[in-house]
């Protein structure tokens, strides 16, 4: 993790904050695993319950966004030049990024 030697009342709550803001750097699995982490120790303490119960729900909107956009890419622009090989079919095809490439 982000600490090491023993894990005092003020460590984990310094690891709790710094593994929160860590997520917002494109890592959302970090939230889930601050969540996990502190799992048993969160009612013990408000500053680690507040942040592990900001990780779950960061982790949920950004896995529901991410679904979203899968979802939009693969069934709403199937037909689009972004994609390389399309959706359901094994055909290479010139897309917009390769032509910058090749």
């Amino acid at each position: 993790m982000f600490a090491s030697g023993k894990l005092t009342k003020e460590t984990a709550e310094q690891l709790a904050k710094r593994q929160f803001y860590a997520g917002f750097f494109g890592l959302p699995w970090l939230w889930m695993s601050n969540y996990f982490y502190f799992w048993d120790i969160r009612k013990k303490n408000e500053v680690i319950n507040r942040y592990c119960v900001l990780s779950l729900r960061c982790f949920v909107v950004a896995c529901v966004l991410m679904m979203i956009y899968w979802m939009v890419m693969y069934f709403g622009l199937p037909d689009s030049s972004l994609w390389v090989i399309k959706p359901g079919k094994d055909v290479y095809q010139e897309g917009t990024f390769t032509k910058s490439i090749l």
